[in-house]
């Protein structure tokens, strides 16, 4: 939280970054929630509050990241409509869409590999930077990286919970519903609890 004393009431100011990524050709694209530590009540949040980040947004987890599956299974998450889908697709491994040749790939897979690779997501370490997927998931070996999906919304998504700030994504219009459902409402309440140290 940032302590402001201007002219006025103090404040305690929080910032949500929300940003999406466009793949005009395939017409794949990504939304992206991103809570900094700061916006939690500092970077030790995911050991102090309670409940857990993901218990407290609503979140029920339906599967870890798999080591050196990043691609592949974002790959599923972003075209799976719904969490049956993405768990059969993360379960097969693509296998139909993997035996092309590795210039061959389908769209969700360079699209998926372009979001784990480019440097395109705003987070914030010491200070704001775009950083990549990748390097947010293996930056610091603490926290949780898992699918999961929002309540009853049945919306698979990436979630990220690290010392350095909270991180949720998924297909565009999917996130969009899970966010409308009150999964936006859940993340603007865990960061104001965060700002009274509850």
């Amino acid at each position: 939280m940032d302590e402001w004393h201007g002219f006025g009431a103090k404040l305690s100011v929080s910032q949500v970054y929300e940003t999406t990524i466009t793949d005009a050709i395939s017409g794949l694209s990504a939304h992206f929630v991103v809570v900094p530590a700061r916006s939690l009540g500092g970077d030790s949040y995911l050991f102090e509050r309670s409940p857990r980040p993901l218990d407290a947004l609503g979140l029920q987890p339906l599967a870890d990241i798999p080591a050196g599956g990043v691609v592949r299974s974002l790959a599923a998450c972003l075209v799976s409509e719904d969490v049956d889908e993405f768990l059969r697709r993360f379960h097969e491994g693509f296998t139909q869409e993997i035996s092309h040749a590795s210039t061959e790939l389908p769209a969700a897979f360079a699209f998926a590999e372009y979001l784990t690779f480019a440097r395109v997501i705003p987070f914030e370490w010491s200070e704001f930077s775009s950083d990549s997927l990748g390097n947010i998931l293996t930056a610091q070996g603490r926290g949780k990286a898992a699918f999961a999906s929002y309540e009853d919304t049945r919306v698979p998504m990436m979630t990220i919970v690290i010392p350095a700030g909270l991180l949720v994504c998924g297909a565009t219009t999917r996130m969009e519903e899970a966010l409308g459902s009150g999964l936006r409402e859940r993340i603007v309440g865990y960061v104001g609890e965060g700002a009274f140290g509850k």
